[in-house]
C-alpha cells in the first residue's frame, strides 16, 4: 500500500509553531543577554553590521561608531575626575608641607615673642591669610604682642559666643565682624574668617585667622588641617605659660 505525501503548495511558506513556554521578550531581557554576552556581535558580525542608532544630527550611525562616542566622553568624564583628584592631592600637599613647618616653628619658638613672630611668619604668609590673632579668655600678656591677646574676666570678646565653638567654623563676616576681631584691617567689604577653637589644660582660647577674600575661608573647606594647627598652638600656648594667672 502507497501512502501519498501531501507537498506544500507553491508559494506557501512553511508556518512555524512557537513553544508555548518561550518567554517574552523585551528591551530589558535583551540589554541582559547582551550584558552577560559582551561578545555576542564579536560572533554575530552581520548582527552589527544591520544595526544603526540615530545621531544628534539626524544621520544614522553604526553601533560601533555610537560605542566609539559613548567611549570617548566616558574618557573625558575620566580625564577631568582624575585632572581634579590631582589638584586636590597638590593643594593637600601643599598644606601638609606649610603645615609641617608651621608645627616646627611653633616647637621651637622659646617665648611669647617668638610665638607671636611664628604667628606672623608662618601662619598668616604661610596659608595666604591677611591677619590672624589668638584669643585667650582669663589672661592678659606681659607685654605688647601684635598677634596675642586676653580678655579678662567679665570682659565681652569681638564677637558673640567666640568662645563657645567646638570645632573650627568658617564663614564669610561682614566689615564690622571681621574689624571688631582685626581693629586695624579697614576693611570695606566681605571677608573671610576661620575660627579654631584653642582647648587644652584648662586654657580657653580661641585662634581667628582673616581674609580679605571672601571665599578664602569658606563653610565647606576641609577642617582636617584647622583642626590639627588648633591642637599644636593649644599646646605651645600652655608650655609658654598663656592662660596662666
Amino acid at each position: 500500500m502507497t501512502v501519498s505525501r501531501r507537498e506544500p503548495s507553491v508559494g506557501t511558506p512553511p508556518t512555524t509553531k512557537l513553544a508555548a513556554d518561550a518567554p517574552d521578550l523585551d528591551e530589558g531581557a535583551v540589554a541582559a543577554y547582551l550584558a552577560d554576552h559582551p561578545d555576542f556581535f564579536a560572533r554575530r558580525p552581520d548582527v552589527l553590521s544591520d544595526v544603526e542608532l540615530p545621531a544628534d544630527s539626524g544621520d544614522a550611525i553604526s553601533l560601533l561608531e555610537r560605542q566609539v562616542i559613548a567611549l570617548r566622553g566616558r574618557n573625558k568624564n575620566l580625564r577631568e575626575q582624575l585632572t581634579t583628584l590631582l589638584e586636590n592631592a597638590n593643594a593637600n600637599d601643599r598644606v601638609f608641607s606649610r603645615t609641617t613647618t608651621f608645627t616646627l616653628a611653633l616647637m621651637d619658638a622659646p617665648d611669647l615673642a617668638s610665638l607671636d613672630g611664628v604667628l606672623a611668619r608662618c601662619l598668616i604668609k604661610g596659608f595666604d591669610a591677611d591677619h590672624a590673632t589668638c584669643f585667650i579668655e582669663g589672661w592678659m600678656p606681659p607685654e605688647k604682642l601684635d598677634h596675642l591677646t586676653g580678655i579678662t574676666a567679665g570682659e565681652p570678646p569681638p564677637l558673640p559666643q567666640l568662645f563657645d565653638h567646638a570645632l573650627p567654623m568658617c564663614a564669610a563676616h561682614r566689615p564690622e565682624e571681621y574689624e571688631a576681631l582685626f581693629p586695624d584691617s579697614s576693611l570695606d567689604a566681605v571677608g573671610s574668617i576661620a575660627i579654631v577653637p584653642l582647648r587644652v589644660d584648662g586654657l580657653n582660647g580661641t585662634l581667628a585667622i582673616g581674609s580679605w577674600d571672601p571665599q578664602r575661608f569658606s563653610p565647606d573647606m576641609g577642617k582636617v588641617f584647622l583642626l590639627y594647627i588648633g591642637d599644636v598652638l593649644s599646646r605651645t600656648l600652655v608650655r609658654l605659660g598663656v592662660g596662666r594667672i
